[in-house]
């Protein structure tokens, strides 16, 4: 026998409230950008984010395996100030 479940909410949508918590919204402000086309509770918005893993897709991110740090001293307005400029030696 199969089940077919009814899908409550598009993909999109959930897509959607994903990006926006990746993009630094809380989970209610997520719920209020959402309350106007998707009728969903703050607590359905975190479980969407646990079921599609953070860790996975922050795990993508390239892995620099060497970097140039720089640093000089420098005078702004009075006072003196160190800057320090980290980079990429690969990609510059």
């Amino acid at each position: 026998m199969i089940y077919l479940t009814k899908i409550r909410t598009r993909l999109e949508d959930i897509l959607y409230a994903v990006n926006l918590y990746f993009d630094g919204l809380s989970l209610r402000k997520i719920f209020r950008a959402l309350s106007r086309f998707v009728k969903r509770s703050h607590i359905a918005i975190r479980d969407w984010i646990q079921k599609y893993q953070p860790q996975r897709l922050l795990s993508k991110r390239k892995k620099i395996d060497e970097y140039i740090v720089d640093e000089t001293l420098i005078k702004v307005s009075s006072e003196f100030m160190w800057l320090w400029v980290a980079i990429e030696s690969k990609n510059r």
